[in-house]
C-alpha cells in the first residue's frame, strides 16, 4: 500500500525553504559546539558521546547536528512528546528545563542523561531545544557484568523539572551530587547541555524574527514532508516482500539469538523482533524499546536515505515491534546498563536481511568499538575518572574497504591517548592497527587496533579499570563470500581473560607498575570472495600492515 506523506499547510519557495532548513541545522551543529566546548568529562568533551536537536512544539524531530550520536537524536523526539504528555505546554513557563535518564523514556541506560528546554516566543511555546549526554558516572555498581538488576546500576531521574522558571529545582541537584562520583564533572557537563539549549534558544528567536515566522509549524511540516517523501520512494524502490534474518549475542551462558523479519509493503517498511530472546534480569545487555527503535531506524537511514536531513518525516514509514519482556523490548527493572552488547548487533540483522535486496549498499560486519571506564585517587585522596574509547575495524561494502579506528554504529570518536593519560595515572605503551585482524575479500574489513597501557610507576594507588567488551565470542561477520574478522582479545600479564569466549567479571586491577593490559579490538568483516580482491590492493594491504608480509590476501 503506497500513502501520500503528510502535506504542509504552507508553501515555500524552494530557496528560502532551504535558508531556513540549513539554518536550523546550522543551530543544531552550534549547539553540538557548545556542549564539546564547555564539557569537562572524556566521555563528552573527547569521546563525543552526545546529541543535540531542535524539535517543533509538537515534540516533532526538526533538525539535528550532523556531528550528533543518531541513536540520541531518534529517540528524542519520543522523549520530547512523553514531556509533553506529563508537563502540557500550556503549563510550562519561560526559564523551565526538564531533565530525566529514564532508560525506558530517553536513551536505553542511566548513563544518558537528557536535558529538554521549552523555547517561548510571546508567551507561546514554538519548539523545543534537547540534549542527551553520556555522563560520566550516574553512582551505581562500577562492573556492569555483574549487576542484577536496574537498581545496581545508578540513580534513576524521573522526568523532572531541572530548572523552574529559571530557578534551580536544588533538591534535585542535591540528589544528583549526594549520588555520584566526582559531581562537579558530571554538574558541570549538564550546565554544559543547559547552556547548549540556551545558545538553541537565541538563535531559533533570531532566525524567527528575520523570517517574520509566528510559529515553526509550516516549516516543521514542509520539511518532514519532504524527508518522508523521500523515505517512502527509496523503500517503493525495494522489491515487495519479506526478508529475514539471525544474529547472536554474547551473554553469560549460551548466545542469545536476535531475530528480524523485515516487510516490505508499497512504501512502508515493518521490522518485527519476534523470535528474539527473552530478556535477561540481570547482566545489563537488555534494550528499552526506544533504543532498539533508535537501532533499528538509524542503518534503514543510511541505506536508503543516506543524503537527506534526518528529521520526523524519515521515521513515518517505518513500523518496529518487538515483544515485550524480550531482549529487545525488556521492561524494569530489568539491567540495560550495557545494551549496547545488544543493539550494536541490531545493523547487522537488518544489513544481512536486506543483502539480497540492495546488495551495493549494505556493509559485512562490524569490530565495534571497545569502552574502558577507569577509577583511582591521588595521593590526596582526589578521586580520578575517565573513559577510553577504542574504535575497531568496520565492515567493508561493495566497492570499497572498511575505515579503521571506527565505532560505527555509534557515532563516538576514539579518546586522544594524550588525553586519557592525563585524567589518569596510567601509561600508554601502545596504541597500533592490528594486522590481521580484518576480514579478507573482494573488499577488505578494516583491521583492529591494539592497546596496551600500564601503571605510571610514581603513582601510589592502583588504577581499577572497568570494561563490559564484545566480540569475544562471535567475530564479525563476513558478506557474499567474504571472510570474518578476528575477535577481541583482553590480555592480562600475558593471560587472555576471554581465551573461551566469555569473561565472568569485569574489572581489571593495575595495581603495579609491571601489571600490562592489552585490549586487541575486532577489525571489520569482508566483502566478496577474497580470491576476487585486486592485486594492486592486496600489495597495498601488505605495504600498509593491514596484513602481515607472506600472507595470503
Amino acid at each position: 500500500m503506497t500513502t501520500q506523506p503528510t502535506s504542509p499547510a504552507v508553501e515555500f519557495d524552494p530557496v528560502s525553504l532551504e535558508i531556513m532548513w540549513s539554518r536550523l541545522i546550522g543551530i543544531a551543529d552550534e549547539m553540538w559546539t557548545t556542549v564539546l566546548r564547555t564539557a569537562v568529562s572524556t566521555i563528552i568533551g573527547a569521546a563525543q558521546d552526545f546529541g543535540c536537536e531542535i524539535l517543533d512544539e509538537r515534540g516533532n524531530s526538526l533538525a539535528h547536528s550532523y556531528r550528533s550520536m543518531p541513536v540520541f537524536n531518534l529517540i528524542m523526539p519520543e522523549l520530547t512528546r512523553k514531556l509533553i504528555d506529563a508537563f502540557p505546554v500550556e503549563q510550562m513557563r519561560p526559564g523551565d528545563i526538564f531533565t530525566t535518564n529514564d532508560p525506558w523514556l530517553c536513551a536505553g541506560h542511566l548513563d544518558d542523561i537528557a536535558v529538554i528546554t521549552p523555547i517561548f516566543r510571546d508567551g507561546v511555546v514554538v519548539a523545543f531545544a534537547n540534549t542527551v549526554a553520556h555522563t560520566s558516572s550516574i553512582g551505581g555498581a562500577l562492573d556492569g557484568m555483574a549487576v542484577r538488576d536496574l537498581h545496581e546500576e545508578g540513580l534513576f531521574i524521573p522526568l523532572l523539572r531541572l530548572y523552574d522558571a529559571g530557578r534551580p529545582n536544588e533538591t534535585l541537584f542535591s540528589f544528583i551530587r549526594a549520588n555520584v562520583r566526582q559531581p562537579e564533572m558530571v554538574l558541570t557537563d549538564i550546565e554544559a547541555q543547559v547552556t547548549a539549549n540556551v545558545v538553541a534558544e537565541e538563535r531559533i528567536l533570531a532566525l524567527m524574527n528575520e523570517y517574520g515566522l509566528i510559529s515553526l509549524r509550516d516549516v516543521a511540516d514542509a520539511v518532514q514532508s519532504r524527508a518522508e517523501a523521500a523515505m517512502r520512494a527509496a523503500i517503493a524502490a525495494i522489491p515487495d516482500g519479506v526478508y529475514e534474518a539471525e544474529e547472536f549475542v554474547e551473554a553469560a551462558g549460551s548466545p542469545l539469538p536476535l531475530h528480524a523479519r523485515i516487510e516490505v509493503a508499497g512504501d512502508g517498511i515493518t521490522v518485527d523482533y519476534a523470535g528474539s530472546a527473552p530478556q535477561m534480569m540481570g547482566g545489563g545487555i537488555n534494550c528499552t524499546f526506544t533504543y532498539t527503535r533508535a537501532h533499528t531506524v538509524y542503518p534503514l537511514k543510511c541505506l536508503l536515505t543516506p543524503n537527506v536531513p534526518n528529521n520526523e518525516g524519515c521515521f513515518r514509514p517505518i513500523t518496529v515491534r518487538a515483544p515485550e519482556r524480550s531482549i529487545l523490548n525488556a521492561l524494569p527493572p530489568a539491567s540495560v546498563n550495557s545494551r549496547t552488547k545488544t543493539g550494536w548487533h541490531i545493523h547487522t540483522l537488518i544489513f544481512r536481511a536486506l543483502a539480497g535486496a540492495l546488495p551495493e549498499r549494505v556493509q559485512a560486519g562490524n569490530g565495534l568499538m571497545f569502552t574502558m571506564r577507569g577509577y583511582s585517587r591521588d595521593a590526596d585522596g582526589t578521586p580520578r575518572n575517565a573513559h577510553l574509547i577504542c574504535g575497531g575495524g568496520r565492515g567493508a561494502g561493495y566497492g570499497h574497504d572498511g575505515v579503521t579506528r571506527n565505532c560505527f554504529p555509534s557515532s563516538a570518536g576514539n579518546v586522544p591517548i594524550e588525553v586519557f593519560e592525563s585524567r589518569l595515572p596510567l601509561l600508554v605503551e601502545e596504541d597500533a592497527l592490528e594486522p590481521d585482524s580484518g576480514g579478507a575479500g573482494q573488499w577488505r574489513g578494516a583491521p583492529g587496533q591494539r592497546v596496551s597501557l600500564r601503571l605510571h610507576p610514581d603513582h601510589p594507588h592502583p588504577v581499577a579499570l572497568y570494561i563490559h567488551p564484545d566480540r569475544l565470542r562471535f567475530p564479525a561477520p563476513g558478506i557474499f563470500g567474504g571472510e570474518p574478522s578476528l575477535r577481541n582479545q583482553i590480555i592480562f600479564n600475558g593471560e587472555n581473560l576471554a581465551k573461551d569466549g566469555s569473561m565472568e567479571h569485569g574489572e581489571i586491577v593495575l595495581a603495579s607498575p609491571t601489571d600490562r593490559l592489552t585490549t586487541v579490538v575486532a577489525g571489520g568483516a569482508g566483502y566478496g570472495p577474497p580470491a576476487d580482491r585486486d592485486a594492486a590492493l592486496a600489495a597495498r594491504d601488505r605495504a600498509f600492515g593491514y596484513v602481515r608480509p607472506n600472507d595470503g590476501d
